[in-house]
C-alpha cells in the first residue's frame, strides 16, 4: 500500500510542477468534469442540447468518453464527464464549432456559470458504462499537511469498491489547476448497489479516515446516466 500511495504522490508532484505544455507532449488520457446548473423552465431545451452535444463529441477524433448525467436528488442539475486521448484531442474539441454552438445555446438557459474542471487521471479509467446507471461524483479536496492519509483512505476505497456487486466503473481523477482537488467517479448498475456500497464497512471507515485530511464539505452527488 505504501508503495502504490507514493506512486500516487509522485502523479501529483509532477502535475503541480510541469507546465501545462508538457502533459499535451505526454499524450496522456484527460478529463474534463463539468458541472450544469440550469432555470427550471429549460429542463427540456437543455436535454436535447447536451443529447445533440454528446452525438457530436463522441464522432471526434480521440473521444474516449462523453458521459451526459443528471442529478437524482436535483431537477435541472447536469454534469458532463469526459475523456480524450489526449491535451491535443481535448483542445480541438474544446475549439470547435460543436462546442462554441453548444456553449452558446446553453447560456441564457443556465441558473448558474458553467462549471469546467480539467482534471488528470490517478486512479482513472475511461469504461463508460450505460444509460440509467447511475454516477455519483464526488469532490474531494485533502489539505496539503494530510494528502498522504487522505490519497492511501482514497486509494483503499476504490479498490474494495471495485470488487462490488453492481461496479462498473470507478476511477479517481485529479483537477489540473489544484492538485489536492479530485474528483471520484463511481458507476453502479442500480440504486441499490450503490447504496449498499456506501452503508458497507469499508465506505464507513473511509470516510472517517478521510475526514481528517479534508479541508472543505465532502461534496457527493448521485446522477443517472442519460
Amino acid at each position: 500500500m505504501q508503495r502504490s500511495v507514493m506512486r500516487l504522490l509522485g502523479v501529483l508532484i509532477l502535475a503541480a510542477s510541469l507546465p501545462h505544455t508538457l502533459f499535451a507532449q505526454e499524450r496522456a488520457p484527460v478529463f474534463t468534469v463539468s458541472y450544469i446548473e440550469v432555470l427550471p423552465a429549460e429542463i427540456y431545451r437543455v436535454k436535447t442540447l447536451l443529447d445533440d452535444y454528446a452525438r457530436s463529441a463522441m464522432a471526434e477524433s480521440g473521444n474516449l468518453r462523453f458521459q451526459i448525467l443528471e442529478r437524482i436528488e436535483r431537477p435541472g442539475h447536469f454534469a458532463i464527464l469526459e475523456a480524450w486521448s489526449d491535451q491535443r484531442a481535448q483542445d480541438a474539441h474544446a475549439a470547435s464549432s460543436a462546442t462554441a454552438a453548444f456553449r452558446g445555446g446553453l447560456e441564457p438557459l443556465l441558473y448558474s456559470p458553467y462549471d469546467e474542471r480539467p482534471s488528470s487521471p490517478v486512479m482513472g479509467t475511461t469504461g463508460t458504462g450505460n444509460a440509467g446507471d447511475i454516477v455519483v461524483l464526488t469532490h474531494v479536496d485533502f489539505v496539503r499537511s494530510g494528502l498522504e492519509a487522505g490519497l492511501a483512505a482514497l486509494e483503499t476505497f476504490v479498490t474494495l469498491s471495485r470488487q462490488q456487486p453492481g461496479a462498473i466503473d470507478i476511477g479517481v481523477i485529479i483537477q489540473t489547476s489544484r492538485t489536492n482537488h479530485m474528483t471520484l467517479f463511481e458507476v453502479w448498475s442500480d440504486l441499490p448497489s450503490q447504496e449498499g456500497n456506501t452503508l458497507s464497512a469499508h465506505a464507513i471507515r473511509y470516510r472517517a479516515e478521510a475526514q481528517a485530511s479534508i479541508g472543505a464539505l465532502y461534496d457527493e452527488r448521485r446522477y443517472r446516466a442519460l
